[in-house]
Formats: structure tokens, C-alpha cells, sequence
């Protein structure tokens, strides 16, 4: 008992860098270690956007060491670990308007979970992903990819990311025969043709029809193919695009 004090007293609220082994069903935990004493962590407290249902990302970080601070300790789980709170102390470094290179570690069909500077954890919405027509953000991208983003929004650790306005940053001359490299993210409803993004800059998306050229290729969604601007709408971000 006086071993187990004496280890709470030297490591409460410490910071500590802590191996994931795996995930305790039965108690609903992850499964950690910190030098050679066990430890768990709430799944709630290995990100913000974690939980109990949901166990893929935890799986991902199986083998992987994270950072965290010590909650307390007990006889029987050794550290109880908050990973949460750890980047609550790094999130102080971030406010709204800064860019940042994030790494996508999970997804569902309405957004992207990623992280930056190691530690952090943003979500990023469709809205803020492309103007363009996708199913789901794996569509264009997958797990591990990195994206320039901008935080567009900040509470504590929450973050939102937007890749659209970091594209705000730069600017692409669109003009009727401007030859542009494009990223096919849908095929339309009727199969008369395909959404695409524009690889420069995902603020400016369209369609281009399937033609006589081009009736028999079959395009797979995320390939990418350079095709040649017929027309531009009002808003001068919508283009219709044919192949070349």
C-alpha cells in the first residue's frame, strides 16, 4: 500500500507518454502501459470525438504511444490515464484563423476525424471538405492522408477544420479553355456524367458529360484526369468541364 501511495504521489497530474495494447470490452476501457505498470483510459478521454461504440480508431493506435496525464492510481488498473486533458494544456498553443497540417485517422459519412501537432483532435464537416458532390469524405481521401486546413472554430479542444478556406489563400485564373487537372468524386444519377473537384483549388468543382469521346471509359471515383473548362456559372466557381 505504501508502494502504491508513494507511486500516486510521484505521478499525479504528470505528464506521461503511455503504449496502447489494446480494448477491454468488459470494462469498456483501452488497454495501456506506461514504462513496465498498466494502465487504462476511458475511451472518452483518447479523443473528444471518441466513443464506446465506436472502436475503430482505437484499434489504429494499437502498438502506437500517445501522450497523456495520470488521473490517478489504483491497485488494480495501475493509471487511470486522460489523454483529453493532456491536449487541453496543448490546444492553448491554437486559436481560430491558424493553419495546420492534420492527418486523417477516422471518418463517417458526413465528416473527417483528424489530428495535428501529434496530439490534437478536429473534425472537419462535408460543407468544409470540397463544393463538390461526394458520397463520403473516403471517397476522395483515406485513411493517413494529410490536409492543409484552417481551424475555423475553437471551444477548449474542440476543433473544427475547414480545407476550403485554406484554398482561400490562393488564387487560380479560371477562364472557358483553361486546361485544369480534376479529381472525379460522383458519378451522376442518370450516368449522363461526373461531379468533379479541381485539384488546385476544391472551392471550384462541376461536371463533365460523357460524349461520344469518352462513352466507353469507365472513370473510378478519386481518379484523377485533366479536362478543359466549356463553361463557368454566375458564381464563377461552377464549371462545366469536358475531357480533352
Amino acid at each position: 500500500m505504501k508502494l502504491v501511495r508513494r507511486i500516486w504521489l510521484l505521478t499525479k497530474e504528470k505528464e506521461v507518454t503511455a503504449t496502447i495494447l489494446g480494448y477491454n470490452y468488459k470494462d469498456n476501457t483501452v488497454v495501456a502501459q506506461v514504462e513496465e505498470q498498466k494502465a487504462i483510459i476511458r475511451p472518452e478521454d483518447i479523443s473528444i470525438y471518441q466513443n464506446k461504440q465506436n472502436t475503430g480508431y482505437i484499434f489504429s493506435l494499437i502498438g502506437s504511444t500517445i501522450k497523456c496525464t495520470v488521473e490517478s492510481f489504483s491497485k488494480k488498473d495501475g493509471y487511470i490515464l486522460s489523454r483529453s486533458k493532456f491536449m487541453a494544456k496543448e490546444a492553448e498553443k491554437y486559436n481560430k484563423g491558424d493553419v495546420v497540417t492534420a492527418t486523417i485517422v477516422s471518418s463517417s459519412d458526413k465528416a473527417l476525424y483528424l489530428e495535428f501537432d501529434e496530439e490534437l483532435s478536429g473534425i472537419m464537416y462535408l460543407s468544409e471538405l470540397t463544393t463538390a458532390k461526394i458520397e463520403k469524405p473516403l471517397d476522395l481521401f483515406k485513411i493517413g492522408d494529410k490536409i492543409r486546413c484552417v481551424i475555423t472554430k475553437k471551444r477548449g479542444n474542440y476543433f473544427e477544420l475547414s480545407r476550403l478556406k485554406f484554398y482561400n489563400y490562393i488564387t487560380l485564373n479560371i477562364r472557358n479553355g483553361k486546361k485544369v487537372l480534376c479529381k472525379i468524386t460522383k458519378k451522376l444519377d442518370d450516368n449522363s456524367g461526373y461531379f468533379v473537384e479541381v485539384t488546385q483549388n476544391p472551392n471550384y468543382s462541376g461536371i463533365f458529360d460523357i460524349t461520344e469521346e469518352n462513352i466507353n471509359k469507365d472513370y473510378v471515383i478519386g481518379e484523377k484526369i485533366p479536362l478543359r473548362i466549356i463553361h463557368i456559372k454566375d458564381d464563377k466557381k461552377q464549371l462545366k468541364l469536358r475531357t480533352i
